[in-house]
Formats: C-alpha cells, structure tokens, sequence
C-alpha cells in the first residue's frame, strides 16, 4: 500500500472513530430530552461497543473510497460517482448503525443478542426518529471527512494546514529545492495523437505521479500544460535523496507501464527535469483564487537547466548547488556538463547531469 493511500485510510478511520465517540456522548447526555421512553443506553458502555463499530465502519469506507473508488471513477462523470457514492455510503450507514444498534441494546439491557425484548427494541429504534438522525448524522460527518481530503489534495499536501494557521499571509522567506519536469517530444506527440488524446496522455502521466509524489514528500507547486513544478522544503527534499529519488521513481514506473501507454497511446511518455535550490518568497496570493506562491531566481534557473536537457541529452540535470546538498545522501553519480550561460541569465551557471549508473 502506498503512503498516500495508508494516510487517508487512517484520517478516515480516526475521524469515524471520533465522529462516534461525540455522537455516543451526545445522545447519553440529551437522550432523554428528545425521547425519553426509549433512553436504554448507559454511556461507557454505548462508547465500548461505538468505538469498535465506528473504526470498523471507517476502515470499511476508507478501503472502498481509496483502493477501489478512486481508480474505479477515475474517469466517470461527477454526477455518476456522487449517486453511486452515496448510495453505497447510505446502505452501510444503514447496516453499521442497524448491528451497531443490535449490540448495543443486547448490552444495555444486559440480556442475549437475540432475547425477545432485544428483537422488540431493536425494531423500535431503527423505526424511531432518533436513528434516522443518526443516519444524517454519519451522512454528515462522511461528506466532510471525504471534502477535507479533496480540499486538501486540491491545494496540495500540507497547504490547507498552512492557510487554516495563517503561515505565509505575510511573505516569508525560505529554502526549498524545485523541479521543473517537462514531457520530453510533446510536440509530435500532440500532432501525432490530437490534442484530445493527448490531454488523456497527460492526465494519466500526472496521475501516475501522484502516488511517487506522495512517498518522496514532494509538494506540487504547478501544472504548466504538460510541465509539472514540484518542490520540497530543503530537509526533506534532501533526506535520503527524495527529491532525486524521485524522478527516478517515476521514470521507473513508466516504464513499468509502458505496455498500457503503448496500447492506449501507440508511445511510452519519458520525462525530462531541471533542478536547483536556494532562497526563495512564499506568499498568499490572490483573493478568488488562492494560492501560494514563490518568487525568487531559483525557480527562473531550475527551468532554464530543464531547458538543457534536450541539449545534451540527459533526463536530470541540476546546478551545482542542488549537487552539493544532494551528493551526500544520493546514490547516483553526477556528471559534469559544465559551465554554461542559460538563457535569459548574465553569469554562468554550473550545470551535473544525473546518472542512475
């Protein structure tokens, strides 16, 4: 199971876990106000059997929303995956909250699951106005513990915490390390297959890239037609040679897929990379649409070595300062290309392809 896909599984299943304990607590606390006749329920022991039926239900869901939903309606319309969704979701509500009902009545009452006045109250309750709140309740608290994740991947990892805390509202100054990938022959591949077929090309390319971009704690800064940004704080970017690493990872699991890119696209997509690090200002941006953003020359160099790689044919290439952070922790060997004036700079820059041999 890839970090990304464990990450979520586990958000889903704590926040169900959570989502449970406040609702048991509230309905030991007001119960008797909204239906008194039928308060069975003792609190700890409604929490004992909750928390168990809650984190089973949220595994349940996390499993099917991330190993099979997300690959499953990759591709569907909005509308056809919400309905889907929401009737699969509903039906489980419905039979967690029914077993969850079951056993926690047989508890309260202190009698066998299946004891007559189990069975009676049992069919009291899931008749009763008080279940069916429930139900709207987990309804509820799924779709936002499901929008948080999508808020959170649409901005990128880790930036929703950072508008939420306010990080970068006033500019701030840092050091990051950026990769400007480029898909190498765009060109002919866009005449070759019309632009239609072609924007399902880079839709899967970058699809492909999430999961690498995930388990070598990469940020995606940009998507610039088929040229994707990515950047790492300078820690993690250099621990165990992420940030190289991960190019190399990528360009592995292309070719790993080749066979689907060939008999989909008639071609195997490669991808060509610059990179550089040093200081750069992140700030807030934007009133409609935000976003953060970095300015600095750092990004302005990075593409420009990316520009290279066509040049002097080679895949990674990184200026003398990515070398030096990256050399220590790195396995593979940097190749001196040399000393070159890049375009739209004055002084020359020192430029190391990267080789995996």
């Amino acid at each position: 199971m890839k970090k990304r896909q464990l990450y979520k599984m586990i958000f889903l299943a704590s926040f169900s876990v959570l989502a449970g304990a406040f609702l048991t607590t509230y309905l030991s606390a007001f119960a008797r106000l909204i239906s008194p006749e039928r308060e069975v329920y003792g609190l700890w022991e409604n929490l004992l059997i909750t928390i168990p039926v809650a984190f089973l239900m949220g595994c349940v869901f996390a499993s099917f929303e991330v190993l099979y939903f997300t690959k499953v309606f990759r591709r569907k319309s909005f509308g056809y995956t919400l309905a889907v969704k929401t009737t699969f979701y509903l039906s489980t509500l419905f039979l967690f909250m029914s077993i969850g009902s079951f056993f926690g009545i047989s508890a309260a009452l202190k009698v066998p699951l299946f004891h007559s006045d189990v069975m009676s109250t049992y069919v009291d309750y899931i008749s009763s106005l008080l279940f069916w709140m429930g139900i709207a309740y987990w309804g509820l608290a799924i779709l936002l513990a499901l929008f948080i994740l999508q808020i959170n991947e649409k901005f990128g990892q880790g930036v929703l915490l950072n508008f939420l805390l306010g990080k970068y509202h006033r500019p701030k100054e840092e050091t990051r390390i950026f990769m400007f990938m480029d898909l190498k022959s765009s060109t002919t591949y866009a005449e070759k297959l019309g632009h239609i077929r072609y924007s399902h090309l880079i839709q899967d390319c970058f699809y492909d890239l999430t999961d690498v971009v995930t388990e070598y704690d990469a940020n995606i800064y940009q998507y610039v037609g088929d040229e994707v940004v990515l950047s790492w704080n300078i820690d993690k970017g250099i621990q165990h040679g992420n940030c190289v690493n991960a190019f190399f990872a990528y360009d592995d699991l292309l070719q790993k897929r080749r066979q689907y890119y060939l008999d989909r696209y008639g071609l195997v997509p490669e991808f060509k990379a610059g990179m550089n690090v040093g200081d750069v200002t992140v700030a807030e941006v934007g009133e409609i649409k935000k976003e953060l953003a970095y300015h600095g020359d750092v990004l302005n160099t990075a593409s420009r070595i990316q520009e290279q790689c066509n040049q002097y044919q080679r895949k990674l290439l990184v200026s003398q300062q990515m070398k030096t952070q990256c050399e220590m922790e790195s396995t593979y060997s940097f190749e001196s290309i040399g000393n070159i004036v890049l375009k739209g700079k004055t002084k020359s820059v020192d430029i190391y392809a990267v080789n995996t041999t």
